[in-house]
């Protein structure tokens, strides 16, 4: 089986459209993912690490899978690591299974440690510091409940309101936000979670690492399996529908400021390939003409949208949010002066 084709296969088990074969081979694969990935391998070897699982995978195979054709390297100009990237290399074994609403459970049911409950009804934020050195920004208006000690396998709290979330990795005992109707889970990472006060829609959105999010037990949601966040993304549960809605931050944050943003006649394909490294942020069209088109700027120091709103003027093209990606929609290349050098002072929002 190639990657492009395990690649769907993942994202039709995320569906909840897999058969019980199916489903078989894709949790063989987080079970090697599982024996391969140390605690900081998220954040340096990924490349290392999709190669080393996926050659182990085609040598252990399921014999049914087994196609015997050479492996073909998953790349594009766009980095798409959102969708079938991310599945491939940074959603690992803990994202996944039906064992999420038993250690839930486990966590709040037991009676192992008495639970703490922090309130916060000052004007500012409150700073908490939990067991595991983890910290919560509590906003005002808000509760957090945790235990005084948490339990050997998992890390569990409940927050009513919105607090922002820095969370030591540990591989070992993951940590769940329980907030409304949703459940947040993450190893190490750091993220917002904010609970509307008539408990019928909640929010997370990721600052830096992976989070996965889904209903809480006892509901019947539309979505069968975790929906998985990189930085910069959203999702909003929805009570009243049982759905999630994925989205963008409104101020996407960087996710790596080495990346340059000076380009001369550079191809719109050089210039997405760039943005998606700097914001992680996918970068799209339905026409693959545009993507030649010579761009000449200096976006540096902007916002991602004020990037994309100077780009688009500059080839008289469109731009459109379609929930973690963004299009750009183009005729060609109309700029009409390809060679003129774009450059705004750099603004301060969002940086």
């Amino acid at each position: 089986m190639s990657r492009e084709k395990f690649a769907a296969l993942l994202e039709k088990y995320q569906e909840g459209r897999c058969s019980d074969q199916e489903k078989e081979l894709v949790e063989y694969w987080f079970a090697l993912v599982e024996t391969n990935v140390a605690p900081k391998a998220a954040e340096h070897d990924l490349k290392g690490m999709e190669d080393r699982i996926w050659s182990q995978m085609q040598v252990e195979a399921l014999p049914d899978f087994r196609e015997g054709k050479p492996v073909v390297p998953l790349r594009n100009i766009f980095l798409k690591w959102s969708g079938v990237a991310a599945s491939l290399l940074l959603v690992t074994w803990f994202f996944l299974g039906d064992r999420f609403g038993e250690m839930f459970r486990a966590g709040t049911n037991g009676a192992e440690s008495a639970w703490v409950e922090k309130r916060n009804d000052g004007t500012g934020t409150m700073l908490i510091t939990l067991e595991d050195s983890s910290t919560v920004e509590l906003a005002p208006n808000s509760v957090l409940s945790f235990p005084e000690h948490f339990e050997p396998g998992q890390r569990v709290v409940a927050l009513k309101g919105k607090g922002f979330f820095k969370i030591q990795r540990n591989a070992q005992k993951p940590f769940f936000v329980r907030s409304g109707e949703m459940v947040t889970k993450v190893l190490g990472t750091s993220f917002y979670v904010q609970n509307e006060a008539n408990g019928l829609k909640t929010k997370v959105e990721v600052v830096t690492g992976l989070v996965s999010v889904y209903g809480a037990d006892g509901l019947k949601g539309k979505q069968a399996n975790p929906i998985l966040l990189k930085p910069n993304h959203n999702a909003t549960f929805d009570r009243e529908t049982e759905a999630f809605s994925v989205g963008l931050a409104e101020q996407p944050r960087l996710v790596n400021a080495d990346i340059a943003f000076q380009f001369k006649n550079a191809p719109l394909a050089i210039v997405a390939e760039q943005i998606t490294k700097a914001w992680g942020i996918d970068i799209e069209t339905k026409n693959p003409q545009i993507m030649n088109c010579p761009l000449t700027a200096d976006l540096s120091g902007q916002p991602l949208f004020i990037q994309l709103d100077i780009i688009c003027a500059a080839l008289h093209a469109t731009y459109k949010v379609d929930g973690t990606r963004i299009w750009i929609s183009g005729q060609g290349c109309k700029q009409a002066k390809s060679s003129s050098f774009i450059t705004l002072k750099p603004s301060q929002s969002n940086m």
